[in-house]
């Protein structure tokens, strides 16, 4: 469903129906929208120079957060986030990732993996750690 129609669909269920309705079509059209993206799109690229690059960012970020005097927990979680995502987008090189692919991984965690909101947060603030 493109963007237009999407916003057109929602709202005339908010005229229609009550705010928790309209709230729940859009979470259904968000899911559509991730489920159907599952199917799109297969790794580009050669994987082993991937994992090279990826190893280098993971050193990167170990720095970064040793170089903010984060504690030992929060480098390591943040680490094991950043190895989650990796194999998530199957070794994408990082120079290719998109929003849509931290949407995605976040969206997996939700519905698939059926983790807390928290979690959910704490994944985010691991992948969008300022190096």
């Amino acid at each position: 469903m493109n963007s237009d129609k999407k916003k057109e669909f929602l709202s005339d269920i908010g005229r229609k129906y009550e705010e928790w309705q309209g709230n729940q079509a859009d979470a259904a059209l968000r899911l559509y929208d991730y489920f159907l993206s599952k199917n799109i799109s297969p790794t580009t690229g050669d994987i082993s120079s991937n994992k090279e690059t990826w190893e280098l960012f993971e050193e990167k970020m170990r720095e970064a957060l040793r170089l903010r005097h984060r504690s030992l927990s929060t480098e390591k979680t943040y680490l094991l986030w950043l190895k989650s995502f990796k194999h998530f987008v199957n070794y994408k090189s990082p120079d290719q990732l998109e929003g849509r692919d931290l949407q995605d991984f976040l969206s997996q965690l939700a519905v698939e993996k059926k983790v807390s909101p928290s979690t959910q947060n704490q994944a985010l603030n691991a992948m969008v750690f300022k190096s």
